[in-house]
């Protein structure tokens, strides 16, 4: 007779502390307040029954594990640093635009587009969430994919693509985390693909490695 094997125990996340709840509470109810335009009783019952609403759904989803095991919820984000983060990206959303508008204007319009793959060493999956929204949000480039640290990133030039690899955006976000985060070791394992089929198979022949 085989020998049966015993049940694996299921991972169960730590659930948000108060100071996340807090600072989430704070940030939904200005952003509706923002949105709405309206600070009457009424709005704000409404804003702050959604918000509630919200914060509960995130809290049961994120007591969940992912499939890979990792919780979501892994380090508390330092929110001075991702104060600053957001200033920067705003920055940065303001100078890319500028760029893309000058290239779509140009007469020639120089743009060359180029898929590139890269491996990130950030140390949560919130972070690569954070990292890949980032990149999207900046004019010129597009997070194609995301799996475990790899990373696929569409960008208009090669100019906008040197700029993503050089770690810059990535070391930042991992410093709402870890302590020191420097640009030279982001970005790892770099690599300029021809097609998104390229891409899908980069990313499976890293999965099939590990």
């Amino acid at each position: 007779m085989t020998k049966k094997e015993p049940p694996v125990e299921p991972v169960m996340c730590k659930p948000v502390g108060y100071r996340g709840i807090v600072i989430q509470a704070i940030s939904l109810m200005a952003l509706w307040l923002i949105m709405s335009g309206h600070f009457d009783l009424e709005h704000i019952f409404y804003g702050a029954v959604s918000v509630a609403l919200v914060i509960w759904l995130n809290t049961r989803i994120r007591a969940v594990p992912l499939h890979s095991g990792e919780c979501i919820v892994a380090r508390c984000i330092n929110i001075p640093r991702l104060i600053a983060y957001l200033i920067w990206l705003l920055g940065q959303i303001i100078k890319s635009g500028f760029y893309v508008a000058y290239l779509v204007l140009h007469p020639k319009m120089p743009i060359n587009p180029v898929m590139v793959h890269f491996e990130s060493i950030l140390p949560t999956p919130l972070a690569h969430v954070i990292l890949g929204n980032s990149i999207t949000l900046t004019p010129g480039t597009l997070t194609v994919d995301v799996k475990g640290d790899n990373f696929v990133v569409h960008a208009l030039t090669p100019d906008i693509e040197e700029d993503l690899v050089s770690g810059e955006m990535e070391a930042r976000v991992g410093r709402l985390y870890l302590e020191e985060c420097t640009p030279g070791e982001m970005c790892t394992n770099v690599c300029l693909l021809e097609s998104t089929r390229e891409a899908k198979k980069r990313i499976q022949a890293k999965g099939d490695q590990k």
